[in-house]
């Protein structure tokens, strides 16, 4: 019943956060197309470069709902998990992604401290302007769908960062128009590559942690042992494994040594309560030990050799 009440839950957000993400794309796609058209007729180069972090944008929103998608279809006999695991891979290219994009900003920069070009200020300030518009609805449109999955913040930040970088396109626009300060627009562009490799560092790492099966970092092995020794029944717990399958999906594995494991089905089930209402954890595996475990007097195998023997036979 957990598992079924998970799996709603899931769908839900899957709705909700499907039209968001899709509301999101289409504008940016459309405001790409407008800032691109702009740079080229204006011959200005920050803002064919804002056309260019938009472009990411368009790319990070598509991967986005595109993994979303597929993330949502049902588990196959090779793929059993499903496919959940593709967010993360996604996250972790937005996040790759968002620091080539500053890499390229730093070296922009770096070129035009020293070489400032000539701007045409005006249209460059209108449509920074409008670029800002767009991008701050993108990141109120995908703000309540944020915490859902590692994969939607990704593309929320590369939207927070882009909004950054058109209010410093604004900035750099306004800075050369009033004062002639043409370092001032390498300068802005330095600002905000800074500010988007701060954003990603967390998403890359957790993106990290999760591709490399780390427990979540919100739940404390040692406490989770505990809980688990506490049951009467129990002696003692070993080989505990917790990973993340994918945001919000938690999977544990776990031996329960029991010297009195009459009521085996009871036991797993009551563990298996405890592991949900204190945890949260839902995907749970327990294998109950008795005292025989392991005992080849209690557990002489033979049934087993003879498997081995027919499985022989049909090789």
């Amino acid at each position: 019943m957990s598992g079924n009440h998970s799996l709603h839950a899931h769908q839900q957000r899957f709705a909700s956060s499907s039209w968001r993400l899709s509301l999101a794309f289409w504008t940016q796609l459309l405001f790409f197309i407008v800032e691109l058209a702009g740079g080229l007729l204006t011959n200005s180069l920050a803002l064919l470069a804002d056309a260019g972090h938009m472009f990411s944008d368009v790319a990070a929103l598509g991967l986005s709902f595109l993994a979303l998608r597929w993330a949502a279809k049902p588990p196959t006999s090779q793929k059993t998990y499903g496919y959940h695991r593709l967010e993360i891979l996604v996250a972790l290219l937005n996040g790759v992604a968002l620091w080539a994009m500053a890499a390229y900003i730093f070296y922009e920069a770096y070129g035009r401290i020293f070489q400032p070009p000539q701007i045409n200020t005006v249209p460059m300030l209108i449509i920074a302007s409008l670029g800002l518009m767009i991008n701050l609805f993108g990141v109120f449109i995908l703000f309540p769908t944020r915490e859902h999955n590692i994969n939607l913040r990704s593309a929320f930040l590369h939207l927070l960062a882009d909004s950054l970088g058109s209010l410093a396109a604004i900035a750099a626009g306004a800075a050369i128009l009033w004062k002639g300060w043409y370092w001032f627009d390498p300068l802005a562009g330095g600002i905000i590559g800074v500010l988007i490799i701060g954003g990603s560092w967390q998403l890359i790492r957790e993106a990290t942690d999760i591709l490399m099966e780390a427990a979540p970092r919100h739940i404390d092995l040692e406490e989770v042992t505990a809980a688990l020794e506490e049951h009467p029944l129990v002696d003692k717990v070993h080989d505990l494994h917790i990973w993340t399958i994918s945001s919000g999906i938690y999977a544990l594995s776990v031996h329960v040594n029991s010297s009195n494991p009459e009521d085996r089905d009871c036991l797993t089930w009551e563990l298996e309560e405890l592991l949900r209402r204190r945890f949260g954890l839902e995907h749970n595996t327990i294998q109950i030990e008795g005292p025989g475990f392991h005992d080849p007097r209690v557990c002489p195998l033979t049934r087993l050799e003879g498997l081995n023997k027919r499985d022989h036979h049909h090789h």
